[in-house]
């Protein structure tokens, strides 16, 4: 587990929108992955202090130096195990114990939730530990990383448990490829854009995530479900009936019976290409209906 330098300029972004990390938990102690120049660097731009980075040394092998940059007034570990000195020793795979409800102001998972089989309640656990007007942050694995945990992860998993039914409103969800030097790529709720938002990638991608706690209220009461699924019964409720209409215009007919009458070989490869085209498009991040590249500010 390790903060790199997509979870820190996300981290830093938040603090200059306002965002306040009160007293922050790190699921599992997070080892910081990015060089102290760079680090002092992106701290600076910031207007943030970073002397603890100016100097270096062993100080800056973890993660929690930048969240006292950022403002934090205490941060500690959980863990199923101390063996790593986490000051809370807890399986997420169980409830957390009363004690710690509503306890911190900041939850990160910066790469545990993917190792915990019981994922529902270990998410759960992480939203009730937050304070109402806190936040959960999240970075684990989206893409092209089977094997690498239990899970990897969609957005629409975030967007729906998050949900103001939980108490939470998402704030940011952002993809990214693996590394320094990949783009960040804004994503559109499921819900909004009507469509499930796909995605094929050659490449390692992880998702960042960011959700404020607006109310206290019993989490995942009712279990969340696929939006695009939710759509089809509302509809049906309504209706009695999903209908939708698959016609296909008579030009577009009269053209496809001419071209397959004269040469059937060529028609099954037009078509072929214009199927493959669609699919790697709206399914790339070059679809702008579910992503929007951003800079990392």
């Amino acid at each position: 587990m390790g903060l790199d330098i997509n979870g820190a300029q996300f981290f830093i972004s938040a603090r200059r929108r306002g965002v306040r990390f009160g007293d922050v938990l790190t699921l599992g102690r997070q080892s910081l992955h990015v060089f102290p120049p760079k680090m002092v660097k992106e701290l600076t731009r910031a207007g943030l202090p970073a002397g603890v980075f100016a100097t270096g040394g062993e100080a800056c092998e973890f993660a929690d130096p930048l969240f006292e940059c950022l403002g934090a007034s205490s941060v500690s570990a959980m863990d199923a195990s101390d063996f790593e000195g986490a000051r809370h020793v807890q399986d997420l795979n169980e409830p957390i114990p009363e004690r710690l409800r509503e306890r911190f102001d900041t939850v990160f998972d910066g790469g545990t939730l993917e190792h915990v089989f019981n994922f529902p309640q270990g998410l759960k656990n992480c939203m009730e530990m937050v304070r109402p007007g806190g936040r959960i942050f999240i970075h684990n694995c989206a893409n092209n990383l089977c094997g690498h945990g239990f899970y990897q992860f969609s957005p629409e998993l975030y967007f729906r448990a998050f949900s103001q039914e939980n108490g939470f409103e998402i704030e940011r969800v952002v993809l990214h490829v693996i590394g320094p030097y990949g783009r960040w790529y804004e994503v559109n709720d499921p819900n909004e854009v009507r469509s499930r938002v796909l995605l094929m990638t050659s490449v390692p991608m992880m998702i960042l995530v960011e959700a404020k706690r607006t109310k206290v209220v019993p989490v995942f009461a009712k279990a969340p479900q696929q939006s695009d699924y939710s759509a089809m019964w509302r509809e049906h409720d309504q209706a009695g009936a999903i209908t939708k209409s698959t016609a296909i215009p008579p030009t577009m007919i009269k053209k496809r019976s001419w071209l397959a009458g004269k040469a059937p070989g060529l028609a099954r490869f037009i078509s072929a290409m214009k199927t493959g085209w669609h699919f790697f498009h709206d399914q790339s991040l070059r679809n702008r209906k579910f992503y929007r590249p951003v800079g990392k500010d």
